[in-house]
């Protein structure tokens, strides 16, 4: 098995397999894009970010905002309900990711309550935290943030 380029014990296309064209790849991660509502590539050793796609309501928050730590912090205090801040803090947090994650616990996720300013009232969020790349002593170098509306399979109780 190949380890070297994921940090983790996956196979590689044998020589002569069958390839992914860049026009696949691009269909691919377009199609997975369309599940989240904001993705974000975070740099666990810089503690920065940098989004992929996001709520346009959430960039104008965060503005320039390039330190990891700071714009979750952002975040929850402007669109997490006061009830779910601690625990998404907990989890969505720099050391805390890279505490976690590794190549056999490749995903870490909390659920809460997202404020939508426009309708005044209360989504379901499943924000998860996948390890996009690990150093060579299994450490979490890079990981994608992605956040799914998830209210249709969650009732939401009184805000």
């Amino acid at each position: 098995m190949d380890t070297a380029a994921y940090g983790e014990p996956w196979e590689a296309v044998p020589e002569g397999g069958p390839h992914v064209s860049q026009e696949e790849l691009g269909d691919i991660i377009g199609s997975l894009s369309r599940l989240f509502f904001s993705t974000y590539y975070i740099n666990l050793e810089q503690d920065t970010f940098r989004p992929v796609t996001q709520l346009r309501r959430v960039g104008e928050v965060l503005g320039n905002e390039v330190n990891c730590t700071s714009a979750l912090r952002i975040y929850a205090q402007y669109f997490i309900h006061p009830d779910d801040q601690a625990e998404y803090l907990r989890v969505m947090n720099v050391d805390y990711i890279r505490q976690e994650l590794r190549w056999w616990k490749p995903c870490i996720a909390v659920e809460y309550r997202r404020r939508d300013e426009e309708s005044d009232s209360w989504s379901w969020v499943r924000a998860s935290a996948v390890l996009a790349r690990a150093g060579e002593d299994d450490m979490p170098l890079t990981a994608v943030y992605v956040a799914q509306d998830i209210s249709d399979t969650r009732r939401l109780p009184s805000a």
